[in-house]
């Protein structure tokens, strides 16, 4: 959900249901100060009805000859008259003219007649506001002046919020766009808005910072492996001439060339190391649309002679022509030469690789030893097949460019290794 949404949905939320009991807050205050209205005038019926039974003698019994229409009175006696008290009640009376029931405001109470030394029981009621015709007709307009508000303050707010957010997806769109090994820091938005402000401020701090990271970890790294690779060099040109020699004796030999196969592991390794590490901090751009077939028939013609030596039968199933991915050509190239590499170098003589391209995917087994299913061929330094020779980075860089393109790698194994190379992005 976006920030926009996601305050306009918390702030209105909020809105309405102060609106609410602001509504039934008023709502009641109106209704009770419309009873207090109506209650007041029937006190004051009630007043002059006691002042003119006090003084007409007459008075009280005209009232019960006649039966005023909003007047009922009874005689009680003195024990009703005592326990009574009075009362203002909403009540229904049925009206001949109109006929039917409609609400009334009804106060009921008491007196006593000086003229007759009688207690009588009083009635007074007049015609009110139906209290339903009058919820309903608030709640009405309350409704309307709801919507109205929230579809005016939903408006206004998704504006503020939109002009206040701008220099935070103005900040976004440029993170989106930053590239480590561009080593180059972003334009940073001027804001006047202080929360903006710092944050802008704190990520500026913070990329200056990686670049300055990257930028000493890149030059460690490059300097690191050619330092390492000149004296490796040069040893193993010194040891290869040593084993021209003709003053060395058979045991002699045996050590300068097991030293030898160090120096070149040593070396390939390195090698390994700096390509990973390169991967790693994306130095490769320059994407293309490439054919990964093309790759692979490229990558298995430089396989040949030792797919030949080891008596490697090669079958292949293209149910796609062509299958094109956008990526850097070199690393695609490195992808397909480990996955081949992996399939023929831990393979046994005379075994078979089995290549099949789909439209979405790149599916290959070879036959081999099993290996432990606790093991992660992806991990560095894994060599499944135990060959010193081997540096154990191979589907380790696999994996790492598998990583930069979002694409999905997998393994397992059914009688044979299966490695499923999935092109499609997640």
């Amino acid at each position: 959900m976006k920030l926009v949404n996601y305050l306009s949905l918390r702030l209105s939320g909020v809105f309405l249901l102060i609106l609410f009991i602001w509504s039934a807050v008023y709502l009641y205050l109106q209704m009770t100060e419309i009873h207090d209205g109506i209650d007041e005038g029937l006190n004051n019926l009630k007043q002059e009805f006691v002042y003119e039974a006090n003084n007409s003698p007459t008075f009280v019994s005209d009232m019960q000859k006649h039966n005023p229409l909003n007047i009922i009175i009874e005689n009680i006696s003195y024990e009703e008259a005592r326990d009574m008290k009075e009362t203002y009640t909403d009540s229904r009376i049925y009206f001949v003219t109109e006929e039917e029931e409609e609400e009334v405001r009804l106060l009921t109470s008491v007196f006593f007649c000086e003229q007759d030394q009688k207690y009588y029981k009083i009635k007074f009621f007049t015609s009110t506001v139906e209290s339903e015709d009058l919820i309903k007709n608030m709640l009405y307009l309350i409704i309307a002046l709801w919507v109205s508000l929230a579809l005016a303050m939903g408006i206004v707010m998704r504006k503020i919020i939109n002009k206040s957010n701008k220099p935070f997806y103005k900040l976004l769109e440029k993170l989106r766009g930053f590239r480590l090994d561009n080593t180059k820091m972003i334009d940073i938005p001027v804001t006047g808005i202080a929360e903006y402000t710092e944050l802008n401020n704190s990520v500026k701090i913070l990329l200056e910072e990686n670049i300055n990271a990257f930028t000493e970890q890149k030059k460690f790294i490059e300097n690191a492996s050619h330092e390492l690779q000149t004296p490796l060099t040069i040893a193993i040109g010194k040891l290869e001439l040593l084993l021209n020699s003709d003053t060395l004796s058979e045991h002699q030999l045996m050590d300068v060339n097991s030293i030898l196969g160090s120096l070149n592991r040593m070396k390939r390794l390195n090698s390994a190391l700096l390509l990973l590490s390169k991967i790693k901090n994306k130095q490769f751009s320059n994407n293309q649309t490439i054919d990964l077939i093309a790759i692979f028939e490229e990558v298995l013609f430089d396989f040949d002679d030792i797919i030949r030596y080891k008596e490697i039968t090669i079958e292949t199933k293209k149910n796609i022509d062509v299958l094109n991915i956008d990526m850097n050509k070199d690393l695609a190239y490195i992808m397909m030469n480990n996955l081949i590499k992996n399939a023929v170098s831990h393979n046994i003589r005379g075994g078979e690789i089995c290549v099949i391209f789909e439209s979405t995917s790149i599916i290959i087994s070879n036959t081999g030893q099993p290996i432990d299913k606790a093991v992660d061929i992806f991990e560095r330094y894994i060599s499944a097949s135990g060959d010193i020779g081997s540096s154990g980075l191979g589907l380790s860089i696999v994996k790492s460019i598998t990583e930069i393109y979002n694409l999905k790698i997998s393994y397992q194994y059914t009688n044979r290794h299966v490695v499923r190379l999935d092109l499609k992005k997640d």
